[in-house]
């Protein structure tokens, strides 16, 4: 989501403009705190490096409407100069941006800025949170709470920032794709996942899943994975969490109520869940209900 804080014309569809929660600029650097609007699309190519981070979860699609809506809890993404992004949103939630002129990046470095030297990083649709999204979380933190403050000391900014900078750059370590080669194709995708939505509640078993595609479950395992990323119990607690939280805000169940409706055994078992997929509890969602309300 480069250039975020722009102008309304980088929004290709938005029910509403994000709202800039809080707003710094420094030459060479800028940083945004801003709120997403329930919902849109964006398509533009990057000019700087862009460091982002969502800090409540949210609903993402990447690339065209035949891609699915997928749920994104609170992590990191980095993207350079060149690329091109396109995608969509649902839902309201807050995120941080860092755009930073390649000048600045040369500065920092000490050597001429290309985009080879930075490991690009996607949010996290289809991996888990790692150590990387902690990291980049706490220096955004730290940023922020220093522009409130009000103080703004210039040199303890910018070593934040650069901070944020060297984070980004190759270490050695090895490169995370999204996806990777040996998945299912696109139509034993699509069979897996409309089976997963129509027994979620029922808990769909991983015999069943394999059956579905006349395979043994470790290669559909293997290949659910190499399709999207995460297993198939890890993708099914995150569906289970997402229709969880869709009944929740549509506010007409009780939690427990929702809960087995998510296909969760209970509500401690959802509640656990939902603070280990995106470090809130259920009430979260229906306390902003109410508030909205």
């Amino acid at each position: 989501m480069a250039n975020i804080m722009r102008r309304a014309g980088h929004w290709k569809h938005f029910s509403a403009p994000p709202a800039v929660l809080l707003d710094y600029a420094e030459p060479g650097w800028e940083f945004r705190e801003v709120e997403y609007a329930p919902g849109g699309s964006w398509e533009h190519l990057t000019t700087k490096l862009h460091i982002a981070y969502h800090l409540d979860p949210i609903r993402q699609r990447i690339g065209g409407a035949r891609a699915p809506f997928l749920l994104v809890p609170p992590s990191a993404a980095v993207s350079v100069p060149g690329d091109r992004l396109a995608g969509s949103w649902e839902g309201r939630g807050r995120g941080r941006h860092v755009l930073i002129s390649p000048g600045f990046v040369t500065a920092v470095l000490g050597r001429d800025f290309t985009p080879q030297m930075i490991e690009r990083r996607h949010f996290a649709r289809l991996r888990e949170p790692d150590a990387d999204d902690a990291i980049v979380a706490h220096l955004m933190s730290a940023l922020a709470l220093e522009i409130r403050d009000g103080t703004r000391d210039s040199v303890l900014l910018q070593t934040i920032v650069s901070a944020l900078i060297q984070h980004t750059v190759h270490q050695g370590r090895s490169a995370r794709p999204e996806i990777t080669r040996g998945g299912l194709s696109p139509i034993q995708l699509r069979r897996v996942l409309d089976l997963i939505e129509d027994r979620l509640a029922g808990r769909p078993s991983l015999p069943e899943l394999a059956a579905l595609l006349d395979v043994s479950t470790r290669y559909f395992c293997r290949a659910f994975r190499a399709s999207t990323g995460l297993s198939p119990h890890q993708f099914v607690l995150r569906r289970r969490v997402e229709r969880a939280r869709a009944l929740i805000e549509q506010g007409e169940l009780s939690l427990s109520e929702t809960a087995i409706a998510a296909g969760f055994a209970d509500h401690s078992q959802m509640a656990t869940t939902f603070r280990k997929l995106l470090h809130v509890r259920p009430s979260h969602f229906r306390r902003r209900l109410r508030k909205s309300n």
